[in-house]
């Protein structure tokens, strides 16, 4: 880094609960402890996770953005980008970045501009608009920031340049997810859910949503119990499809078997109180932080193999892959966990790695490294890999 500060300003879609908005303030809170000054503009109101922002990062604001293409936001925006100054604009998925670039432009001030992007397959609609509206966008900046080296094979395959990407990994706060709870703690909380010590709790921690498949967790408990294994499901979460995954456990007779928390501010307690966590999505799962977290609580993950879940999972050692809907193959994975010592083994080990691999610090590291780096002037310059 230059011996001058360097400003960032993050532009991100909204505070509400998701991944990528979580990522987001991991680095606007951190990356002040790395010398940098911070800034951070929502474009939209949704504030849920608002009080993450730490106060003494710098000041966060918000667009108001209405629905579609709003002009008024764009100018309200450039006086943002005016005001501050930013060195490096960091613009996290398609929508920001768009905004960021038009900004930077409507208002006059030359700055680096890198796209932090956390999507890999995009539904119909978004697919459209990436192709014919965001992807020149991409290519105009001056880094595109992978979550996952699949995400990333998956988008220079799509037409985004070779030359801008970089790959970094999520982190997570390892020691804020480490598994402290003692097994009185755990027993307590299994008997509240209406769990057995002795029984195998598998958990899905994931909004209840389309993508997220939890009836095919739901199938696969009910062929463990067939096989005589004491299976017992944990739902962490709430969200639109709740009345149908109740449907589809009442179908299988599961009602004494699953049990569904609803929205959990803290989840820690409830996953410590599992024996191995699953996911089990159908749509590509960029690199998850949820599986980061189960991991970090030394708990074996069985995850469906799309996206980057090669690079979290390493299949018999921390946890099994098993093809995105086969039940077949999941009953199989969750089967072998079933062993209480073999479960341990992989937990240990599955903690160990995100220590190792995945922990915040790193993650922070590596984003300094890059985004701290000396370079010219704008337009056509090339970062170097950090």
């Amino acid at each position: 880094m230059s011996a001058s500060v360097t400003t960032l300003g993050f532009i991100v879609n909204s505070l509400r609960f998701g991944g990528a908005e979580k990522h987001t303030l991991q680095l606007f809170n951190g990356l002040v402890t790395r010398g940098f000054k911070t800034a951070l503009a929502y474009l939209k109101r949704d504030e849920h996770l608002l009080h993450e922002a730490d106060p003494a990062s710098g000041p966060v604001w918000c667009a108001d953005f209405g629905k579609g293409w709003d002009l008024a936001g764009l100018r309200r925006l450039a006086d943002w980008v005016k005001g501050n100054k930013p060195d490096v604009l960091v613009c996290v998925n398609t929508y920001p970045l768009f905004y960021g670039h038009l900004a930077r432009w409507l208002c006059g001030h030359r700055c680096r501009v890198v796209a932090v992007f956390h999507s890999t397959e995009l539904p119909a609609r978004e697919d459209r608009q990436m192709r014919w509206v965001y992807r020149p966008f991409f290519n105009r900046s001056d880094r595109i920031v992978y979550v996952s080296a699949a995400q990333r094979a998956y988008w220079e395959g799509r037409g985004l340049r070779h030359d801008r990407g970089v790959v970094i990994h999520n982190g997570i706060e390892t020691e804020r997810f480490r598994d402290g709870y003692t097994a009185q703690e755990k027993a307590i909380l299994r008997e509240r859910l209406g769990f057995a010590t002795g029984d195998f709790v598998i958990g899905i921690c994931a909004a209840l949503r389309p993508e997220k498949k939890h009836e095919d967790l739901i199938e696969a408990i009910a062929r463990l119990k067939a096989e005589g294994l004491p299976a017992r499901c944990l739902i962490i979460g709430d969200g639109p499809r709740r009345s149908a995954i109740g449907a589809a456990i009442a179908h299988h007779g599961l009602d004494r078997d699953v049990a569904i928390t609803g929205f959990q501010a803290d989840v820690r307690p409830y996953v410590a109180a599992c024996d191995c966590m699953a996911i089990v999505s159908h749509q590509v799962e960029t690199f998850s932080i949820a599986a980061l977290e189960a991991m970090a609580m030394g708990k074996p993950l069985v995850m469906s193999a799309i996206g980057g879940a090669a690079e979290q999972v390493r299949d018999g050692e921390n946890g099994y892959l098993f093809p995105a809907g086969d039940v077949g193959a999941l009953t199989a994975a969750l089967h072998k966990l079933a062993d209480r010592r073999h479960c341990a083994e992989l937990g240990v080990r599955a903690r160990a790695i995100v220590a190792r691999d995945f922990g915040l610090d790193r993650m922070l590291d590596r984003y300094a490294r890059l985004l701290g780096e000396d370079l010219p002037e704008h337009g056509g310059h090339e970062f170097h890999a950090p």
